[in-house]
């Protein structure tokens, strides 16, 4: 394994990456309960297009991956230990927060009907079918088994990612420190399913609808952007403050002017190369105690961030029915905003400390894991 695993700048854009997520799909509410958005849609796609941060994470995942166990996986993949390592790590990193947080909305979808009964409109069946339920618990959700999000709308790419896992005990020993022609086949074969995908569906919004494959080909992107990076590959253009800021410039213009979906892929690879090679302002900036942190808790920002979205989804309508609210005005906008953010945030703390931390412990102790 790598000795040096921890990556504080990308830890930071982790955290970063977690919110903007938040903050889409907090929109997302409010627009689709047809009370107003943020922001006006057709002014700007910066919050509308914030689920393209999901690839960001793809990307990172696979760089990280790479980063951690390639070495570790491409020279002894065929070791049933080595396997069992890498897997049981992962498991116990993703799988016990899947697991509560899908408890939670059970829970929620049993005991919210008897105290309201007027929650359950058209959607509550498809958000909470119980046919889904088995495809959510071992993590198939995002393999077109349904039509339609379903429990943890969020939990679809913890599928993918699960099964990205996977496919990395064979994927791996093909990219790490290999020669430049497999991973540019590698690379190839990604961009193409990738580019398919956008042919077929227009953008890259895709989650239950084959997530899996969008997962594994910007996964295998990230792993091969690793490879970059141990070269030092354009480290001389990419380390400055001024190509990091302009990397964040041209993001802004994709989302906000709402650009192909593709556009967006080789700035965020530019944008996690930048961060790793800065070794001055930005460097400084991202490993402050906020962002590290934000990047810590990620996990848990985003997996409760999806309860809490249930939670809302729910919620609102009573403001028109009971209070005759047809649209958020600024005041109220912001309200939510602020009590949405500061829920996920705070219930985000005490998840990563008593179910991410205390769970991958026990797990890793169990089958004596380190690491």
């Amino acid at each position: 394994m790598n000795s040096k695993t921890n990556l504080p700048s990308l830890t930071a854009l982790r955290g970063i990456a977690a919110i903007l997520v938040m903050l889409f799909h907090i929109d997302v509410i409010i627009f689709y309960r047809e009370l107003g958005s943020l922001i006006p849609h057709k002014v700007s796609g910066i919050i509308t297009k914030g689920y393209l941060w999901v690839d960001f994470f793809f990307l990172l995942s696979g760089f990280i991956i790479n980063h951690v166990y390639g070495k570790m996986l491409s020279t002894d993949f065929i070791n049933w230990k080595t396997v069992k390592h890498f897997l049981w790590a992962r498991f116990s990193r993703i799988y016990p927060l899947h697991i509560f947080t899908l408890t939670l909305l059970i829970l929620f979808a049993i005991i919210f009907p008897l105290i309201s009964p007027k929650v359950v409109d058209g959607s509550w069946t498809t958000f909470f079918a119980w046919s889904a339920i088995w495809d959510n618990l071992i993590l198939v959700n995002a393999m077109n088994q349904h039509n339609y999000l379903s429990w943890n709308i969020v939990s679809w790419s913890i599928g993918a990612e699960w099964w990205t896992y996977i496919a990395a005990i064979f994927i791996l020993p093909l990219v790490h420190g290999k020669k430049i022609i497999q991973n540019l086949i590698v690379l190839l074969l990604a961009i193409t399913a990738i580019c398919l995908m956008v042919y077929h569906k227009k953008n890259l919004d895709i989650t239950y609808d084959y997530g899996f494959i969008r997962c594994v080909a910007e996964f295998f992107i990230g792993t091969i952007l690793y490879q970059l990076f141990l070269n030092m590959i354009g480290k001389k253009w990419l380390q400055s403050n001024s190509i990091f800021l302009t990397l964040i410039i041209l993001l802004l213009l994709i989302f906000h002017y709402q650009w192909n979906d593709l556009l967006i892929l080789p700035i965020f690879c530019c944008l996690i190369l930048s961060s790793v090679y800065n070794e001055g302002l930005i460097k400084k900036n991202l490993e402050k105690r906020i962002p590290k942190y934000l990047g810590e808790i990620s996990y848990s920002i985003y997996m409760m961030h999806g309860f809490w979205f249930m939670v809302f989804w729910y919620c609102l309508p009573y403001l028109k029915s009971n209070y005759g609210i047809t649209e958020l005005n600024v005041w109220m906008k912001l309200g939510y905003l602020t009590l949405f953010i500061a829920i996920t945030l705070i219930s985000a703390h005490y998840t990563y400390k008593y179910i991410e931390i205390k769970s991958r412990f026990k797990l890793r102790q169990w089958i004596n894991i380190e690491s």
